[in-house]
């Protein structure tokens, strides 16, 4: 297809296409040296510590209490007793931290599995109520599985590996930067008058000319956001490794609404299938604009506020999150969708939830049905104010 080669031709010859790219890696880059430069601090490491010191205080008292000569016989047992098992607690924890250290992690999670189950016992003897246990309940899951897959233990939420980075990336930054960037080729590309030249010459079939024109911003919009997508993963990972593809990810079931964790590996293609229809639809609304408006700037400025503002209204505005289901920009955020943390777990959430609440109607299957549905529709709406022109033309002929 002549036609589209010329296109994407342009688009690679075009400076903005690079530095725009360019600017998405620095900025996603940003937030990849912020964990570079916390990689060495594990929670579980910092803990013991905290833990060790808060014990060798207890000792310390304990010391001076057995010191007292006014002790009952029952008294000074009890606080040998304690001392005795702050003495065993600093001493599990030193392990725990010499067993992370040393990649012993079989060891390492006998030790904060047990922990674990303890302070979920100590909560249900408090009479925690069930949203406060089903976070210890699930994590125990989690760690059980690492247990029994030999997975050593990763802070998935700031880490240096491709894997969990780009999955990061994914849940916060990347879409937006990459649909804005996107917005700005597909409307110098539309509005170039190149089109047209391309007609004139023949080198575009009047007959699927609109397809093509779609096919052709779909193809340049999804393959610059999947440029991004594949740099942001393969730098990090050339350096600190991809991370396994098995781990777990933390996910919400939205209907249950419980923590659930799914391995890596099956949030990328659905993730990546339901950004691919984001940008057909994406192509299709630009090309809209363009044609309505004929001018460059009406249709940058009708483009950004309607696609990038239906992206940010349901992560800003809780009621608008009610209907969300039927934006299909709310699918922008492929990832969010997929593992469940519509609404949940992304950067622009304000609302003072004290419960979790979540968006089961915000799901893959109905991403891809909203947005399949959006596509048909403006892809006649394309059509019908194509033809006009061409009606036109033949009337004055």
């Amino acid at each position: 297809m002549p036609y589209m080669k010329l296109k994407i031709k342009q688009v690679l010859k075009s400076k903005f296409t690079w530095i725009s790219l360019l600017a998405i890696l620095l900025g996603c880059f940003y937030f990849w040296t912020k964990n570079y430069n916390s990689r060495y601090i594990n929670p579980r490491i910092t803990e013991a510590r905290e833990n060790i010191a808060v014990e060798k205080k207890n000792i310390k008292y304990y010391q001076k209490q057995l010191k007292k000569s006014n002790l009952t016989k029952t008294n000074r047992h009890k606080i040998e007793l304690d001392l005795a098992e702050n003495k065993s607690s600093i001493k599990e924890f030193q392990t725990l931290i010499k067993s992370i250290q040393t990649n012993k992690w079989q060891k390492a999670y006998q030790i904060i599995i047990k922990q674990e189950k303890y302070n979920l016992a100590d909560a249900k003897r408090n009479n925690a109520n069930k949203d406060d246990l089903l976070p210890l309940e699930s994590n125990i899951k989690k760690l059980q599985y690492l247990a029994r897959n030999n997975l050593p233990e990763e802070n998935e939420h700031y880490s240096v590996k491709g894997g969990f980075f780009i999955l990061e990336m994914m849940q916060e930054v990347l879409p937006p930067l990459a649909v804005l960037a996107v917005i700005f080729i597909l409307i110098k590309l539309y509005s170039s008058g190149f089109y047209n030249r391309m007609r004139l010459e023949n080198l575009l079939p009047q007959g699927n000319h609109l397809l093509i024109e779609v096919g052709t911003g779909s193809l340049i919009g999804f393959g610059y956001f999947l440029s991004a997508f594949l740099l942001i993963f393969i730098i990090p990972s050339i350096f600190f490794g991809t991370g396994n593809f098995k781990y777990p990810m933390l996910g919400v079931d939205a209907v249950a609404k419980q923590n659930i964790f799914i391995p890596m590996h099956q949030l990328f293609c659905p993730t990546l299938i339901l950004e691919l229809f984001s940008f057909m639809f994406i192509a299709n609304v630009v090309l809209l604009f363009v044609q309505i408006f004929k001018n460059r700037l009406l249709a940058l400025f009708v483009s950004v506020f309607i696609l990038i503002g239906g992206i940010v209204l349901p992560q800003y505005v809780v009621a608008a999150r009610n209907f969300a289901q039927f934006i299909p920009m709310s699918y922008f955020f492929s990832l969010q969708p997929v593992d469940g943390m519509f609404g949940i777990s992304n950067a622009y959430v304000f609302a003072d939830e004290t419960k979790l609440v979540t968006y089961p109607q915000v799901n893959f299957v109905n991403g891809i049905l909203v947005l399949t549905v959006g596509i048909i529709i403006l892809l006649l709406l394309n059509y019908l104010i194509a033809q006009k022109p061409r009606k036109g033309g033949k009337q004055n002929d």
